[in-house]
């Protein structure tokens, strides 16, 4: 049980991890890749507004830290400004921009008329795009959708005019591979980033989960304790309720009293149980054995209790099942989901036991109606001392802790098991095997 809560707990904290980093690696990334496209949109605008080429006042402005410096002419182009305009992306500010911009900066554009044949190119800025290549481009561009995108490294913008389609492409092969290093470098950092944590929160959940460890463990030796303890009075009262009723003859309260000790006996054996598959962690001895036949030796005991309260056990076996497992535990928690169903149906109603196999898994399910019960999932049936009867009157025999023990089996098994109602007026516990 720690083992598994433990587990859940890294599990948890790792998930809890990933998403932050991701969720902060993503955004860096995001928010770097949008500057990227903004930066280079503003620039292919800039030159679509000077006939794709920079303005000639930019290449002739001095460097200067003082916006006074601009030269009037180019604060005048919506796309180049002082002041960035919020919510226009593509707009450049002076910042972007030195004298050195127009020499450094790698574009080429192509003239295509309607018909997409090429009538002018301007490939001055760049050498490494022929007319070949640089045609190819500004065909699969003006065929695209959107005015502006990639093609491999170079993002263009469409510029439709009434005779003609003008394509300018700017290389951003730099900013690109700038971009893709430091998403490379968020990858690894993060990758590093989880295994490191992965490494403490393994190494301090120790820490975390001892005291309940501890805890869990003082609970199952005291129950474990507590059940052999009361084994011994519970024996010798048994033998002396039977020595007084071979002397004064059977009474109402000898049989009362007889009758609690069977409870009580049942209780501590149903407690052993418990505590030895918590302490075991597992089904014990396993071997193959016919369920089919386990089964049907184990609904034969049932079928008079159920006919002496008028009840109608019926029951549908697929010949042939066999499994591997502890043949005594699954019995046992057949026997345990069989007394349920005689013990709560309700007067008069049907109990219906089916075993099917589907592929690699067995179902066993165990139908009883019943008087109210809650609609929908009932897995809360399967928890200790849970009763639905909140009097937890006693004339049922029921202590509430019969369920747990065979979901403890079913566990044990790897299995799972659930109770529902589709109803309200039926019970159906279905265990996988």
């Amino acid at each position: 049980m720690i083992r598994a809560l433990r587990r859940k707990f890294i599990l948890v904290a790792m998930l809890s991890t990933f998403v932050v980093l991701a969720a902060i690696m993503g955004t860096v990334n995001v928010v770097n890749y949008w500057r990227l496209c903004s930066r280079a949109d503003g620039m292919t605008s800039l030159l679509a507004q000077n006939d794709g080429k920079f303005p000639g006042d930019l290449q002739n402005m001095e460097p200067s830290n003082n916006t006074e410096n601009i030269p009037d002419s180019i604060p005048e182009n919506p796309v180049f400004s002082k002041k960035r305009p919020k919510g226009v992306p593509g707009t450049l500010k002076q910042d972007d921009f030195s004298p050195e911009t127009p020499y450094e900066t790698r574009f080429f554009t192509v003239t295509l008329d309607n018909e997409q044949n090429m009538i002018s190119l301007n490939t001055d800025s760049i050498a490494a795009v022929d007319e070949e290549a640089a045609q190819e481009y500004a065909v699969k561009a003006a065929s695209d959708e959107n005015t502006t995108g990639f093609q491999g490294i170079y993002r263009y913008r469409i510029v439709e005019e009434e005779d003609c389609i003008r394509c300018i492409f700017l290389d951003c092969r730099t900013e690109l591979t700038g971009f893709r290093n430091l998403t490379f470098i968020c990858v690894s950092v993060s990758a590093l980033g989880l295994a490191a944590v992965f490494i403490l929160v393994f190494l301090f959940s120790r820490l975390v989960f001892r005291p309940v460890e501890e805890s869990l463990e003082k609970q199952k030796r005291f129950i474990t304790d507590a059940s052999h303890e009361l084994k011994t009075p519970l024996t010798i009262i048994d033998a002396n309720t039977e020595v007084m009723e071979m002397e004064n003859g059977e009474s109402q309260w000898t049989k009362s009293t007889r009758k609690q000790i069977q409870r009580l006996a049942a209780l501590t054996q149903q407690l052993v149980t418990l505590a030895r598959l918590d302490e075991e962690q597992g089904a014990g001895d396993k071997m193959e054995f016919s369920l089919s036949d386990a089964l049907e030796e184990s609904i034969r005991p049932f079928e008079a209790p159920a006919q002496t309260q008028e009840k109608k056990l019926t029951y549908h076996i697929e010949e042939g099942i066999s499994y591997f497992g502890n043949e005594k535990s699954i019995r046992q928690m057949i026997g345990i989901l069989l007394d349920n169903a005689v013990k709560y149906s309700s007067q008069g109603g049907i109990i219906r036991i089916t075993l099917t196999k589907k592929g690699k898994k067995i179902y066993l399910e165990v139908f009883n109606e019943a008087d109210e019960l809650p609609k929908g999932k009932l897995d809360i049936l399967f928890e200790r001392f849970y009763r639905l009867d909140t009097s937890r009157n006693s004339d049922t025999g029921g202590s509430g802790i019969g369920l747990s023990v065979a979901k403890a089996i079913v566990q044990a098994h790897k299995g799972k098991i659930n109770a529902y109602s589709e109803d309200g007026k039926s019970l159906t516990i279905t265990a996988v095997l």
